[in-house]
């Protein structure tokens, strides 16, 4: 065990999603059954329950985890980016002057190279994606299990993640809803069943966990040591193991506690890479709750500890201008407004041209680097302003800012700008990669594959597998099972859908 602390002793947070999320489909209340062994749980969205066979009979298809093309991207070790599979596996150019479509208006459809040449536009709907992901080297090499932890307890429930509010504003779409005419109790009773007696039914766990929302299951967790006196999920520890036994425990776990716990293995393991992936793609409002659980948890100051542990000068720098979680978002008059009016209502084209030109004057137009120019722009910029600052940077001194970055930087920073600007470009392929890069190399990276299915399951996974099928000419389902097994694959698979 890795010494994760269990027990959350601040309950400062506020309401679970009330009556739901609008923007979520609305299906029927799912019959709550009673489970004996091995009896499997109905869909409780009113749609098919994906066959899954018997865990004895499980069989992975012919190919394998690591039957994938090439990896595109290659962050880190110096090396060039090069560009995505030919045409048939690209995104199909971006229609400027056009309404919002279906999942493009905000950069999805843009996506040709892994950092796509900027064209300066004025857009009334918007190519701009939000924040999210990066990329880095496998943080377990040999295949090794990701370390185990214990979700904390958490009595109070938290309020929508900020990410999903934003993912809908991008027409992003997770796997994983709030389910309908929510009967708590009728859980608590079905996952009691499930693990009564001798052996446990692990598809009743399954289905339940899988097809409720993280507020859902902060709700059932309090609401099942109510009942029965239990830790919910210390006893499914108990009854679980392996990498199934991980999945559940992040699933369980609120998103802040989740991420702080990634970050400590992180920094203990000098993972820069994930590092990345977590603080340069949360919101403020994210990032205050990482560090305030991290403080809860371990008790350390999370940027003293990043100051300790994390080499690099400007690496460092990005990090902990991070951590103050003061970047310039968007507020919900501008989202509304964005959302009305387009995204272009909400850039301010003169201050992008201004950076664009600061930029160019710390970097590719002197002799050696300010960095603390592209630092301050880098972390302070809203993920929509830092957009139109790129496509100015394109329009006026014709190059595009991935390149400047890769002239102008080397190792861990250079790689957290290319995170930036690669999530702000197009979120959804940098996770697919993300995921590509855990699955492709022999051994399975399985920390990082249950963190990015996980965190991304109410947010942007339904992109994610559709970029992972035009990147790779293979399904996410597909790779990932041909590269897990037994019920790690089952509840993965359930995830993805």
């Amino acid at each position: 065990m890795s010494g994760y602390t269990y027990g959350n002793p601040a309950g400062d947070y506020q309401s679970t999603y009330a009556t739901g999320n609008p923007a979520y489909p609305v299906y029927p209340p799912p019959p709550i059954p009673m489970y004996v062994n091995n009896q499997s749980f109905a869909s409780p969205y009113g749609m098919p329950t994906p066959q899954m066979p018997s865990y004895e009979n499980y069989l992975a298809p012919s190919y394998g985890g690591n039957q994938t093309s090439g990896n595109p991207y290659g962050y880190g070790h110096g090396n060039d980016y090069q560009s995505l599979p030919p045409p048939g596996g690209q995104i199909s150019s971006p229609m400027l002057n056009q309404p919002p479509q279906q999942y493009g208006d905000f950069g999805n459809s843009q996506y040709q190279q892994p950092y796509p040449q900027a064209t300066a536009s004025s857009l009334s709907g918007g190519l701009y994606p939000n924040i999210q992901s990066p990329a880095t080297q496998s943080n377990y090499a040999g295949g090794a299990t990701a370390p185990s932890y214990q979700p904390q307890q958490q009595p109070f429930y938290p309020e929508e993640q900020p990410s999903i509010s934003l993912a809908s504003l991008e027409h992003y779409q997770g796997t994983i809803f709030p389910v309908s005419n929510f009967n708590i109790d009728a859980d608590c009773q079905a996952l009691v069943q499930a693990m009564k007696g001798a052996g446990t039914n692990e598809r009743a766990l399954i289905d339940i966990i899988v097809n409720r929302s993280n507020a859902q299951r902060q709700q059932i967790k309090h609401q099942y040591k109510s009942m029965y006196g239990i830790d919910l999920v210390q006893q499914i520890s108990g009854e679980t193991s392996g990498n199934f036994k991980e999945t559940i425990s992040a699933l369980f776990d609120t998103p802040a506690n989740f991420d702080a716990w990634s970050i400590h293995q992180a920094l203990t393991a000098s993972k820069e890479g994930t590092l990345r992936e977590i603080l340069l793609t949360r919101t403020n409002s994210e990032i205050r709750g990482i560090v305030e659980s991290y403080k809860r948890t371990f008790n350390k100051d999370l940027e003293k500890e990043i100051s300790k542990h994390v080499r690099g000068t400007d690496f460092k720098r990005i990090l902990i201008s991070a951590v103050q979680a003061n970047r310039d978002e968007l507020s919900p008059q501008q989202i509304q407004q964005a959302r009305q009016m387009g995204i272009e209502s909400v850039i301010d084209r003169n201050r992008a041209l201004q950076d664009a030109d600061a930029l160019y004057k710390a970097g590719a137009g002197k002799i050696g680097t300010d960095e603390k120019t592209f630092n301050a722009i880098f972390a302070q910029r809203n993920y929509y302003q830092l957009r139109a600052i790129f496509e100015e940077y394109q329009k006026k001194h014709r190059k595009d800012i991935a390149k400047v970055i890769q002239s102008e930087f080397s190792g861990d920073i250079k790689d957290a700008y290319l995170v930036l600007i690669t999530c702000i470009r197009d979120r959804p392929s940098f996770f697919a990669e993300r995921i590509h890069k855990a699955v492709a190399r022999l051994g399975t990276n399985d920390s990082t594959l249950i963190r990015v299915i996980v965190t991304r399951s109410e947010i942007d996974l339904v992109q994610i597998k559709e970029r992972y099928q035009q990147m790779y000419k293979r399904s996410l389902t597909q790779d990932v099972s041909g590269d897990t097994s037994g019920d790690y694959k089952r509840i993965l698979l359930s995830i993805i859908k």
